[in-house]
């Protein structure tokens, strides 16, 4: 039968080929493509900043004066000093800050990577969608054509043939639907690489997933660059709390002038200055107060991230465990029997053997059967990418 405009890819042949794209190389194009990582960058450097800022020291104080009265003019220099210990737990906090930001910065790419590899294989999944909505169609209109043969040597009623054209015209249908989801995971893959969405990429990486041991990311998970992240958030909050109440000590402000005294300011005296910047007590503890709170703050999300982290790696190892076993079982013994299954349902039916609602029933079972063999691929690296993030680290690699 020729191939119509609307189904030329489908009854032709099987969704058209781009380029050819392995999971290692979309997972190093999305690290430094990625739109997502730029705020995360751009917060890791407003933290250095930060941090360069909290070193930075008060400025120095250059004043001139003159007048006709003693003294009759005056030139000096003022700096003003921060409390011992104060400046120093300002600089520690601002570096935890930074610390706790870079850490930031590295969960964003670790929650990239599992978003690439998630898409990645999302891609990989509508393509084999597709290819086995194309298997099914082709089977589809071979029963059709036995039907057609059947009905016009008058061995099977009408009925059948209507039957066929209607399983057939489904199979179309179908196929059609996936080649659209295959284009919209293609966008979403293109996205997340920096690319523009458009171009056909062809993934090429099949390969199931190892399943780690629990224990071992268990123990991957505590040094995760999240709970890094919150860990240097709590070290900062207590280094920030620290300085306020250190800062509540009085602060001096040292001096030295040089002044001119007597008839036309003829006469130049050295002096001396020194005062104190104090807080009285009872009073100005809001910024104290703000400190205590963001101090309890973060130990709150130290807290959760802990608890929430372990939920998410026991759940997704358990999730990859029964699918990587589900995946096997379905390579090794359902797939080839469902093959089996098919071509015998359908020279059954030619031979007069067995009814059409037998071979409608065979063929549909081996559709879904290879639906879900494709689903149980894709629930394993869907949870091996949910492992990872919660880990913080990949986990194919050396």
């Amino acid at each position: 039968m020729p191939c119509t405009v609307v189904t030329l890819l489908l009854l032709c042949g099987t969704a058209a080929l781009g380029e050819p794209l392995t999971l290692r190389a979309a997972l190093l194009e999305a690290r430094s493509q990625a739109p997502a990582l730029a705020q995360a960058r751009a917060q890791e450097a407003v933290a250095q900043g930060e941090e360069a800022l909290a070193r930075t020291y008060a400025p120095v104080t250059l004043f001139l004066a003159g007048g006709g009265n003693d003294p009759h003019w005056a030139v000096g220099l003022t700096q003003k000093l921060p409390f011992p210990g104060a400046r120093s737990a300002r600089v520690h906090a601002a570096e935890l800050s930074a610390r706790s930001a870079g850490d930031d910065r590295r969960a964003s790419e670790a929650s990239v990577r599992a978003e690439t590899r998630r898409a990645y294989f999302s891609l990989l999944r509508a393509r084999q969608l597709v290819e086995a909505g194309a298997r099914a169609l082709a089977l589809a209109r071979e029963s059709e054509a036995a039907a057609a043969l059947l009905f016009e040597t008058g061995a099977a009623p009408e009925l059948d043939l209507l039957q066929a054209r209607i399983a057939r015209g489904t199979a179309e249908v179908q196929v059609l639907t996936r080649q659209g989801d295959l284009t919209g995971a293609g966008a979403a893959l293109a996205l997340l690489l920096g690319r523009t969405p458009g171009g056909v990429l062809e993934p090429v990486d099949a390969r199931t997933p190892d399943l780690p041991s629990l224990d071992a990311v268990l123990a991957l998970g505590s040094r995760a660059p999240a709970a890094e992240a919150r860990q240097a958030e709590v070290a900062a909050a207590e280094a920030t709390l620290r300085a306020t109440r250190r800062e509540r000590w009085p602060t001096p402000t040292v001096g030295v002038s040089m002044e001119g005294d007597g008839p036309a300011g003829r006469h130049a005296f050295l002096r001396g200055a020194l005062a104190l910047e104090m807080v009285l007590p009872g009073l100005g503890r809001g910024e104290t107060v703000r400190a205590a709170a963001q101090l309890e703050a973060a130990r709150a999300r130290q807290d959760e991230d802990v608890r929430s982290r372990r939920t998410e790696l026991v759940a997704a190892h358990a999730r990859l465990a029964v699918a990587v076993a589900s995946l096997a079982l379905y390579t090794r013994e359902i797939l080839p029997a469902v093959e089996r299954t098919e071509r015998m349902a359908l020279e059954a039916y030619r031979a007069g053997r067995s009814p059409r609602v037998a071979l409608n029933a065979a063929l549909q079972a081996a559709t879904d059967t290879r639906t879900q063999a494709i689903d149980a691929a894709f629930s394993a690296q869907s949870a091996f990418a949910d492992l990872e993030l919660a880990a913080g680290v990949p986990l194919d690699e050396p």
